[in-house]
């Protein structure tokens, strides 16, 4: 009778680590995109709230653009002192769009 392992189990038991590590990295992976575009959509929402706080101060009834690190910010004031700020980012798509009421001049 020997000791060890047959080259069956030895196989076997591979296999089966291997289908672990493989769904490990899956994960990882995955968690990975996830968190960049996790990121992604709050730069672009940052942006926008930026230009929401500086039009809450007292806007204009107007509309203006501005360009940041790879984004474009769009605002709109209307008559009734409503906003809407888009905030999207060209190279990764992210599109952000807030709207409210800020007090007029």
């Amino acid at each position: 009778m020997s000791r060890g392992f047959t080259l069956i189990e030895v196989v076997v038991a591979i296999i089966v680590l291997e289908v672990a590590v493989v769904g490990v990295l899956g994960a990882m992976v995955l968690s990975a995109n996830i968190m960049r575009e996790a990121e992604v959509v709050e730069r672009a929402t940052a942006r926008a709230q930026g230009a929401l706080d500086s039009l809450g101060a007292g806007g204009e009834p107007g509309r203006g653009v501005g360009v940041f690190d790879g984004g474009i910010v769009e605002w709109a004031v209307g008559e009734a002192g409503e906003v809407t700020v888009t905030s999207s980012n060209e190279r990764d798509g992210a599109v952000v769009v807030l709207w409210s009421r800020v007090p007029l001049r």
